[in-house]
């Protein structure tokens, strides 16, 4: 029997590997996560430069309003620090890092809302459809099968 017909034994298990809708879903969150991360260093220079956003602040009269920049630059530095880690750990397959995707694109949908109802219409569309696509992503049949395998 020549070596073309022998059946091979060592050939990768295609149920085993990672869809690539999984893959896409942690590219879109790095994405989003890495934008994120700019407006948080946007908001740092801002306020070295001493300007300050009073949008930021529920009630201005009654706040610290010099430290309201560097506290929402460091809450999206942690959030979307750890979106851009769990991202990776699920690019790599394991177990941790599909939850806080998921929850970010669930998050950012919502946004979207808003930032049509604010007439932010380009930016609720960029938004919208990015979210959306990484739900689907991770939500598909082929990736939920995956997953059900492997955790």
């Amino acid at each position: 029997m020549s070596q073309e017909h022998q059946p091979r034994t060592s050939a990768p298990d295609v149920d085993n590997l990672m869809p690539a809708s999984i893959r896409w879903a942690g590219i879109i969150a790095i994405i989003q996560s890495v934008i994120g991360l700019g407006y948080a260093v946007l908001l740092i220079i801002r306020q070295l430069q001493g300007k300050h956003d009073p949008s930021l602040v529920a009630d201005a009269e009654n706040s610290n309003i010099g430290w309201v920049g560097y506290g929402t630059a460091l809450f999206f530095i942690i959030i979307f620090g750890a979106v851009i880690l769990a991202a990776i750990n699920m690019m790599r397959g394991r177990k941790w890092g599909r939850g806080p995707v998921a929850m970010l694109q669930m998050i950012l949908l919502l946004i979207s809302w808003f930032m049509f109802q604010g007439g932010a219409i380009p930016l609720a569309v960029a938004t919208g459809l990015s979210s959306l696509l990484g739900l689907i992503f991770l939500f598909n049949p082929r990736a939920i099968a995956w997953v059900a395998d492997h955790y």
